[in-house]
């Protein structure tokens, strides 16, 4: 054992270099503890336990392996700090409706106009007010149209109905409301009346002016892009321009996620790597054509700086939300690499910009788009590190072929890899494997590096000019071969496999495995492999629940045979069973199946080929155990399952014995729940 100790301390000590690469997992960890936690932290207990830590410091200051430890639980205690700091600000600033379902007279500055999944027109308010007195917070309301005058800037009134953001929808399920929270939204709902524009009381401050500039911006670019394109390839290029994706098709969503090329909708490292890129070498290119300039200045940093301009405006343009931000906060840091001559790739700037983007936006840790980029670049760069040298030489050589080859060979490691690292958080958050994401990242790859972005960048350039028509078609084109792709790669056997998520505690330990397996260098790396092996067999140990159910009792859905969860007709939440199905990688019930089902619930029919439902006019019994009273009512044979303030839950049955789980007791209650103990 002393051997083994001593051991652990030469390779610690020997890798100072990467101790700096885990301040930013240190620092997320914290993060992850505050977001853990079941109940809201004292913040005097925050602050007591870091000063105690910094006298500890103090005491122990001569102490190397001491001060090492406290440093440690220092850079934790700043991540747990930061999120409990940025908390305690944003509750502040929100204020919930005090029913769901309130039917009220909303007045309020409209900060945004963009659309929901459906394509409908929805509008972000502030300064919002009813009759009554004001309200806090930001309030997203969706209209009944598919189309709008609107614009940001103007105050509008309506009678509208308002609800608090969605808890999660079954145990361990995405949690709506925490992400609404750290948004500054305080409810969401729908108009039921006309919106009328009205004169504003007060006006905008210099930094909303700004604000609403910026969205008459995106505004008219997305006009612009509807204007020039077919509906399929206008609604991709307003993503991935504007981040606006209300316009692409559910079809065509499903092809890109299918396929694995969802990343392309979603505005992140990719299009801001590549746009900052093509800055960058435009204007390398352009200094390099005129001699004097080249002769006289560093061109390298011209063009840095000018990339940095770009990205900021791409930035702006495309929404400035937290994926995108994020990219930025990276590139930034790339780029601020190439202006002050240091390695712009290196796993001390990913760690440097993650820290960054977890400094300012904590809650961007919970997120998926945070976790898989992130993982991508992680281990990208510590394949690379290990390997670039053997795959240099085997891909040396010059001419045409050996260019190609070097290209597509390093396009498909680059991707085979990244995969990989981003695989396990698609199925925890998407329950998918997209099988063919090598090929589809391969056919698409080129047509996006040198097709798409660049006359994006082109017709960003020119579109104030007028002159942007034909890069514009050219982008059109583009995406018109890339649609076709991803409708080709999606539709190949198996193309999306639906996959149960593993456990958290399994996701995590891959994670921390993964980050030992690529942060170290020397051989002590490979323990990494050990976690993660046992992550991955975790998801063997997931059941799938026989019985969902809503805090009301009223949506409630029940297992059929094949392991499928068939919701009960009637008063049942659409939103909320479609989640379920994806949840539990259940197959819809067919229009045949909902007929023969209403018979079922009713009382008319039996089915116990498929599932183990017995109905009266007052009751369904589920498997003898579970029964459901029609009123709104749950029963584990004779006692009732209290569901009243658990937002919902699901029932499990394990070889006789039955085990509920609540959607509350998972989530605890936090500030952004809307509730207290």
């Amino acid at each position: 054992m002393k051997r083994f100790w001593e051991n652990i301390k030469e390779n610690f000590f020997a890798e100072r270099e990467r101790w700096v690469v885990w301040v930013a997992v240190l620092f997320a960890m914290g993060i992850g503890f505050y977001f853990s936690l079941s109940f809201e932290p004292n913040k005097w207990w925050t602050v007591a336990f870091v000063e105690l830590l910094l006298v500890l410091c103090y005491i122990w200051r001569h102490s190397t392996v001491k001060i090492l430890f406290l440093s440690v639980l220092l850079i934790i205690a700043a991540g747990f700090s930061d999120v409990q700091i940025q908390t305690l600000y944003q509750e502040k600033y929100i204020q919930y409706p005090e029913n769901d379902n309130e039917v009220t007279y909303l007045k309020g500055r409209i900060v945004n106009v963009g659309k929901n999944a459906k394509g409908k027109v929805r509008l972000l308010l502030t300064d919002a007010a009813d009759f009554e007195n004001a309200r806090k917070g930001l309030f997203r309301v969706t209209l009944s149209s598919k189309s709008s005058t609107l614009k940001a800037g103007q105050c509008v009134e309506m009678v509208a109905t308002l609800m608090k953001p969605s808890a999660p929808a079954l145990p361990g399920g995405y949690q709506f409301d925490r992400k609404a929270f750290f948004e500054g939204i305080s409810a969401v709902g729908y108009a039921n009346s006309s919106v009328f524009v009205i004169d504003c009381e007060t006006k905008p401050v210099l930094s909303q002016n700004f604000s609403y500039l910026v969205d008459k911006m995106r505004s008219r670019i997305v006009e612009r892009i509807n204007s020039e394109l077919s509906p399929d390839e206008a609604g991709i290029v307003a993503a991935i321009v504007a981040g606006e994706r209300g316009g692409i098709s559910p079809n065509i969503t499903d092809n890109y996620r299918n396929s694995g090329l969802a990343h392309f909708l979603s505005i992140s490292g990719l299009h801001m790597s590549m746009i900052a890129a093509m800055a960058f070498f435009f204007v390398r290119l352009f200094i390099a054509l005129i001699p004097p300039l080249a002769l006289r200045y560093n061109s390298k940093k011209i063009a840095a700086v000018f990339a940095i301009f770009m990205s900021l405006v791409y930035l702006l343009i495309s929404g400035a939300e937290i994926p995108a931000q994020r990219a930025f906060i990276s590139t930034f840091v790339v780029l601020l690499g190439v202006l002050f001559a240091r390695q712009a790739i290196s796993m001390r700037m990913v760690s440097f910009a993650a820290l960054i983007v977890l400094a300012i936006s904590p809650q961007a840790l919970v997120s998926a788009s945070f976790q898989m980029s992130f993982a991508a670049v992680v281990v990208l760069i510590a394949f690379y590190e290990r390997y670039a040298k053997p795959i240099q030489r085997f891909f040396a050589g010059s001419g045409f072929v050996k260019i190609v080859i070097a290209y597509m060979g390093g396009l498909l490691i680059s991707d085979f890899v990244a995969s990989l690292a981003t695989l396990p958080f698609s199925i925890y958050h998407f329950n998918q494997v997209a099988i063919y994401t090598t090929l589809g990242n391969m056919l698409a790859g080129p047509i996006i590096g040198l097709i798409i972005m660049p006359f994006v960048l082109a017709a960003l350039f020119l579109m104030p000019l007028g002159l942007d028509v034909i890069p514009l078609k050219i982008v059109g084109f583009g995406v018109m071969m890339v649609n076709e792709i991803t409708a080709y790669v999606a539709h190949l056997p198996h193309a999306g496999y639906k996959i149960m998520s593993m456990p958290f505690w399994g996701l995590m330990l891959m994670v921390v495995g993964g980050l030992w397996l690529c942060i170290w260098q020397r051989s002590w790396r490979k323990w990494g492999i050990v976690p993660i092996i046992v992550g991955i067999l975790s998801i063997f140990t997931v059941q799938k629940p026989d019985v969902l159910y809503d805090g009301s009792a009223k949506t409630i859905a029940f297992k059929d045979n094949e392991g499928n969860m068939a919701a009960m007709p009637g008063r049942a939440n659409n939103w909320l069973k479609q989640i379920w199905l994806e949840k539990t990688v259940s197959v819809p019930v067919e229009k045949a199946e909902q007929k023969e089902l209403k018979k079922i619930v009713k009382g008319s029919k039996i089915d116990l080929d498929w599932i183990d439902l017995h109905c009266t006019q007052d009751e369904c019994v589920y498997k003898g155990v579970i029964r459901w009273n029609k009123k709104d009512k749950l029963y584990i044979k004779d006692k009732i399952v209290n569901t009243e303030g658990t937002d919902g839950g699901a029932i499990f049955i394990k070889k006789g014995k039955i085990e509920v789980k609540t959607v509350r007791e998972g989530v605890g209650y936090r500030p952004w729940n809307g509730k207290n103990a």
